[in-house]
C-alpha cells in the first residue's frame, strides 16, 4: 500500500516538472525568436521587474540590461543570431525554477560568441520571467 501511494505522489508530480521544463524552455525559445527579430517590446516582457544581471562586469538592474540590448539593436550592426542549446531546467519550489545553458551569437562574417548562462525564473500570471541571470 504505501508504495502504491508512493507511486501515485510520483506521477502526480512528475507533470508539473515536465511543464515546468517545457514553459522556461519556450520562454528561452522565445526570447532568441524576438531577440532574433530585434522586438525590444517582446524582449522586456521576458524579464521580470525585478530582473538584475550578474556579469564580469559587475550588476545589471532590468533597465539598464533593456537600455543596453535596445543599443545594440539601435546601432544597426551585426546584433548576431541568438541560439540556445544544452538547457536544463531545475524547480526550486512551486514559484521559482533555474536554467542554465549555452547562447550563442552568430555573426554575419561567420564568427561567433559563446557563453554559459545561469537564469532563476519566478512564477507569474504571466508566465516565467527571468529574475537573475549570470553569465
Amino acid at each position: 500500500m504505501r508504495k502504491m501511494f508512493f507511486l501515485a505522489i510520483l506521477l502526480v508530480a512528475m507533470p508539473l516538472a515536465a511543464d515546468t521544463t517545457s514553459e522556461i524552455r519556450s520562454a528561452l525559445d522565445y526570447y532568441a525568436e524576438v531577440w532574433n527579430e530585434n522586438d525590444i517590446e517582446a524582449i522586456e516582457g521576458y524579464y521580470h521587474q525585478d530582473f538584475v544581471q550578474l556579469g564580469d562586469e559587475g550588476v545589471l538592474s532590468r533597465q539598464q540590461q533593456i537600455d543596453g540590448i535596445r543599443s545594440l539593436g539601435s546601432r544597426g550592426g551585426d546584433r548576431g543570431t541568438l541560439n540556445v542549446s544544452d538547457v536544463t531546467v531545475k524547480e526550486l519550489g512551486g514559484e521559482h525554477a533555474m536554467a542554465w545553458g549555452r547562447m550563442t551569437l552568430d555573426f554575419e562574417d561567420g564568427s561567433s560568441l559563446e557563453s554559459w548562462f545561469t537564469t532563476i525564473y519566478v512564477k507569474t500570471p504571466f508566465g516565467w520571467k527571468a529574475l537573475l541571470t549570470r553569465s
